[in-house]
């Protein structure tokens, strides 16, 4: 079977790195644990801030030394973050745990899916990289749906520390589970041995530079994934102030992530038919009406235009990461990618600090407010960009 063994074993990390109980309940224990809006956006931040230190080094590391020894730092690093989360106390003992999770995300962004397609490339599968990625994301999916309807009725009968505990165990699982990936050999190289770190970081930006499209769609993923960063991170407070039972929490987010499923599983297909552009072009514009709802309804409803974001999102994910490793070199793919999450956590911390500001002065529901109406500019931005091409 070669490389193509990989898939499987991602397959498995994929549902055990979702298999996360912590989250369903995880803004209601740091908020018992006396960490209010405006701390968990500062928390944000670090590990935003630690993740663009981290994410070009990192990637050109994968690049150089093999993207399996950076998934298993991360494995380990997500492991040892549940412990420090279960005995927090403080905003620090917080903030040292996504310190954690940061650097552990800015070594594993671009190592999983440049192993995944450097693998089909050896195999001469690598038209089903969108198909697969797709499937990789469901199954994350799959497992966070069970998790958050196991999460909800754990947490209500033997409290939330309990949800931590398990949530250690499955992240040290996944760390076992890296250890027997299987590291591809890169077939393909861009001119020249590259051996320094402005070497590498030099050759990947060349793919932004020269492809406008690789970088007008790495960006319009990034605006929208800033975005969605908020109201993952806070849509449990939205259904606490509305007045909905913890014991629903697990319930309504599996609901939320059945959503993204058929996102992930379909985009290659839509992708066939009404071509990129077109597609991203509704997605932000989808996106700004989903928020503006969330702060107009303010009632159970509200999970509508969550669920319709969360769709959305789950059909540009596999879409921007293909044509991003399609346009990129073997020895550069992680290097690049890591650059496109870079965006990301750049621009998720500009708006995280508006959103915690506004949320924490006037209400949480206010805050999306600001999400649409930076989804409605980029959509004016996007589309005046499709126009000239």
């Amino acid at each position: 079977m070669g490389y193509l063994s990989n898939i499987k074993k991602q397959y498995l990390i994929n549902l055990f790195q979702s298999l996360i109980p912590a989250y369903i309940i995880e803004r209601l224990f740091w908020q018992e644990r006396g960490m209010n809006v405006q701390m968990v956006v500062y928390c944000e931040i670090i590990y935003a801030v630690t993740v663009v230190v981290f994410e070009i080094p990192s990637g050109i590391l994968a690049d150089k030394f093999g993207r399996k020894r950076l998934l298993i730092i991360n494995g380990a690093l997500s492991a040892a973050e549940f412990v420090v989360l279960l005995f927090a106390d403080s905003f620090w003992m917080f903030g040292l745990a996504v310190f954690m999770s940061g650097i552990g995300k800015a070594f594993s962004s671009g190592s999983q899916n440049a192993l995944l397609y450097d693998s089909l490339l050896l195999e001469g599968e690598e038209s089903r990289f969108e198909k697969l990625i797709g499937r990789l994301y469901a199954v994350d999916f799959v497992g966070s749906m069970i998790a958050a309807i196991s999460g909800g009725v754990l947490a209500n009968l033997f409290g939330f520390e309990f949800n931590y505990i398990v949530s250690f165990f499955s992240m040290s699982g996944v760390f076992v589970i890296t250890l027997f990936l299987k590291e591809p050999q890169m077939i393909t190289k861009p001119e020249g041995d590259l051996t320094g770190v402005t070497q590498y970081a030099k050759q990947a930006m060349t793919v932004f530079r020269e492809k406008r499209l690789v970088l007008i769609y790495c960006l319009s993923g990034a605006v929208v994934g800033a975005c969605l960063i908020y109201l993952d991170e806070f849509w449990q407070l939205i259904l606490d102030e509305i007045g909905i039972p913890i014991v629903f929490f697990g319930a309504v987010g599996a609901m939320v992530l059945l959503f993204r499923i058929p996102g992930n599983l379909l985009a290659y297909k839509l992708k066939e038919r009404f071509g990129s552009k077109s597609i991203i072009t509704v997605i932000i514009l989808l996106n700004a009406v989903g928020y503006f709802s969330i702060f107009f309804i303010r009632n159970f409803l509200c999970v509508v235009p969550i669920t319709v974001v969360s769709l959305t999102a789950g059909v540009l994910e596999p879409l921007v990461m293909g044509y991003l490793h399609r346009n990129t070199e073997s020895q550069v793919r992680a290097t690049a990618e890591s650059f496109s999450s870079l965006g990301m956590r750049l621009i998720s911390v500009i708006i995280g600090l508006a959103f915690g500001y506004i949320s924490t002065h006037f209400s949480i529901f206010s805050g999306f407010v600001l999400l649409g109406t930076i989804c409605c500019g980029y959509f004016l931005f996007f589309t005046g960009i499709k126009k000239k091409d």
